[in-house]
C-alpha cells in the first residue's frame, strides 16, 4: 500500500540565520508575546528567532527544574547556523521588546487579549494573529507599546465575552474560514501566573495561521462544544497542543480524531525549516533461545507527546551516564522526520543496542470511526516507515491497530495493570505483526522475579514500561537489569536483555517463523 500524503505542517523558508533570545527574565505575557512575534517572522524570514527559557508548568513543576534543551539543540545541531545573540533592558520585559526592536517591520499591529478571560482570549489573540501579523499582548505590554504608534486590530476587552464558550462562537463565526484546517489545535492552562504552561508553542501555531481555542473539557457543557469545532475537520485531522487527556481521550475517540499533545516545545518553526529526513535502525536481532531463557524488552515511554520528543528525552539522553548501559527502546513521535530533522538525526546516532519506536499521539479514532480510523492507521504505516521504526507503542485497540498498521512489532497497553492492554503472558502473532503487552514493576525487581516465578511456560517474553525521561530512566533500567542478572541462579533463568524488535525476533524464532 503507497504512503499517505498527509504530513505534519513544515516552514517553507529555510533557516540561514538565528536571533537567539533568553526570555526567561520575561513576564510569562511577554513570552507569550514574543513567541508570536517568532511565529510570525520565521514563516517567511530566512533569519529565524530561536528563544530560550521559556516557562512552563508542566515542565517540572517549571522554572529552574525544567528540562531546557533548547540552547544545547543549538550547540549541538545548528552549529553550522550563524546565530546573533539578542539581549534587552526592560525591567518586564527585556527580550519580548528587543525582539520587537529587532523586528518591528514584522508587526502589524496589537491583538489584545483580556485578563478577565486568559485562557479562552489568550487563544483567541493568538488565532488572530497568524492571520493579521498581529502582535497578541496584554493590556500591560499594549500600553508599553504605545509610543509605537502601532495600530490596534481587535481589543478583545470590549466584547465582553464573560464565557469562555461564547469566545469560541464569536471566534468561530469571525475568523475559523480563514484559518488553516491541515491539523486541529486546541491550548489549555494559557494563563500568565506561576502555574502557566506557557506560550512556547505560540510560534507554530501563528506560522500556520491555525485556529487554536480554549474549553475547559472538565465542564461537561463545554466539553460537548469540542466536537463544534474539530468536526469541521476531516475525520482523523491530529488534534495538537492539550486538553486533559482524562476527558480527551475518549472524547476524540468517539469523535473519531486523536490528540498529539505539544507542550513546552520552543522554536518548532526553527526544528521544522531544515529538509524533512528519513531513517534506518540495526535490524532485529534474534538471541539464542534457552529452555529457561527470560526476554526482557525495556521501552521508555510517552513520546507522543512532543514535550517527551524534544525535550524530556534529549534531556535525558544528554546527561545520563547508563545511555547504551542496557538495550533500551525510546518512543518517540515518528512525525519529527518532519517537524524536527535533525533532531531525528541525532536519535539515530544513539549507541546500536538503543532503539527507535513509535506512537502517534494519545489516543486514536475509534476503529468504529472508519474515516477516522483509516486515516490514522495510514498515518502510523507512512510515518513509521519512513521513520525506519518497526516497532509501534500503541494503547487502546492495539489488535485492531496491528492489522491494519502491520508493523514487525506491537507494544500494546500502558503498563500491564492498564485495563487498555494485555497481560504479562499474552503475546502472539496478528498475522506478520508480534503482539506483546506491557508491565510496570516501579523499579521494583521482585515484581519481575515474581512475574518469571509464576509464568506458565518458558522461555518467557516480558515487556517492561520504565517510565519517562522525565527522570533518569537509563539508570533505573541498569539497576533493575544488574538485580534481575543477580538473581539469574536463585531462579533458575537466564536473562537476556533485548531492543523491543530483537524480542519479536527472538519470539519468531521460538515458534519458527
Amino acid at each position: 500500500m503507497p504512503d499517505m500524503d498527509f504530513t505534519y505542517p513544515r516552514i517553507a523558508a529555510p533557516t540561514r540565520s538565528l536571533v537567539v533570545v533568553d526570555l526567561s527574565a520575561d513576564r510569562i505575557d511577554g513570552q507569550v508575546a514574543a513567541c508570536v512575534l517568532q511565529g510570525i517572522v520565521n514563516r517567511t524570514s530566512d533569519t529565524k528567532i530561536c528563544v530560550t527559557n521559556t516557562w512552563c508548568f508542566d515542565n517540572k513543576g517549571g522554572g529552574e527544574r525544567q528540562a531546557q534543551v533548547s540552547q544545547r539543540l543549538l550547540e549541538r545541531l545548528y552549529s553550522d547556523i550563524p546565530a546573533e545573540r539578542l539581549a534587552g533592558t526592560d525591567r518586564d520585559w527585556p527580550g519580548l521588546f528587543a525582539l520587537v526592536e529587532r523586528f518591528r517591520s514584522f508587526i502589524r499591529g496589537l491583538i489584545v487579549w483580556d485578563p478577565r478571560l486568559e485562557e479562552a482570549t489568550i487563544e483567541a489573540a493568538t488565532t488572530i494573529a497568524g492571520q493579521t501579523d498581529g502582535l497578541a499582548v496584554s493590556p500591560d505590554i499594549a500600553k508599553a507599546l504605545v509610543p509605537l504608534n502601532l495600530p490596534v486590530i481587535a481589543d478583545l476587552r470590549t466584547h465582553n465575552f464573560r464565557s469562555n464558550l461564547r469566545c469560541l462562537e464569536w471566534l468561530k463565526e469571525n475568523w475559523f474560514a480563514g484559518a488553516n484546517k491541515h491539523v486541529a489545535f486546541t491550548w489549555s492552562h494559557m494563563t500568565t501566573d506561576g502555574r502557566s504552561w506557557g506560550g512556547a508553542n505560540k510560534d507554530f501555531v501563528v506560522a500556520h495561521r491555525l485556529f487554536t481555542f480554549f474549553l475547559d473539557i472538565r465542564s461537561e457543557d463545554e466539553r460537548r462544544h469540542y466536537a463544534d469545532v474539530v468536526k469541521e475537520y476531516p475525520p482523523g485531522t491530529p488534534v495538537m497542543g492539550w486538553t486533559d487527556e482524562t476527558w480527551a481521550d475518549e472524547l476524540f475517540c468517539r469523535l473519531g480524531y486523536f490528540m498529539v499533545p505539544f507542550i513546552s516545545v520552543e522554536n518548532l518553526t526553527v526544528h521544522s525549516s531544515f529538509p524533512p529526513t528519513s531513517g534506518s535502525q540495526a535490524p532485529p536481532a534474534p538471541q539464542p533461545l534457552h529452555e529457561n531463557g527470560v526476554y526482557v524488552a525495556f521501552h521508555i515511554a510517552d513520546g507522543d507527546n512532543l514535550e517527551h520528543s524534544l525535550c524530556y528525552e534529549p534531556d535525558t539522553i544528554m546527561s545520563t551516564k547508563s545511555l547504551g548501559a542496557v538495550p533500551t527502546t525510546w518512543v518517540i513521535n515518528p512525525g519529527l522526520v518532519d517537524l524536527a530533522p535533525r533532531v531525528f538525526d541525532w536519535y539515530r546516532t544513539l549507541p546500536p543496542n538503543q532503539e527507535l519506536a513509535a506512537m502517534m499521539g494519545d489516543g486514536h479514532p475509534g476503529s468504529d470511526r472508519y474515516a477516522g480510523f483509516r486515516f490514522y492507521c495510514d498515518l502510523a504505516r507512512s510515518y513509521t516507515r519512513r521513520a525506519g521504526i518497526l516497532t509501534l507503542k500503541q494503547m487502546a485497540e492495539a489488535e485492531a491497530v496491528a492489522w491494519n498498521v502491520r508493523p514487525y512489532m506491537i507494544n500494546s497497553g500502558y503498563a500491564g495493570t492498564d485495563p487498555r492492554g494485555v497481560g504479562p503472558y499474552e503475546y502472539h502473532m496478528d498475522g506478520d505483526t508480534f503482539h506483546v503487552g506491557s508491565v510496570y514493576p516501579k523499579g521494583d525487581p521482585e515484581f519481575i522475579r515474581s512475574l518469571v516465578r509464576n509464568a506458565p511456560r518458558k522461555p518467557l517474553f516480558l515487556n517492561v514500561f520504565s517510565g519517562t525521561a522525565s527522570g533518569d530512566a537509563p539508570a533505573a533500567i541498569e539497576q533493575m537489569a544488574n538485580a534481575l542478572k543477580a538473581s539469574e541462579e536463585a531462579d533458575g533463568v537466564r536473562y537476556a536483555f533485548v531492543r523491543s524488535m530483537d524480542l519479536a525476533a527472538t519470539y519468531r524464532k521460538w515458534i519458527g517463523r
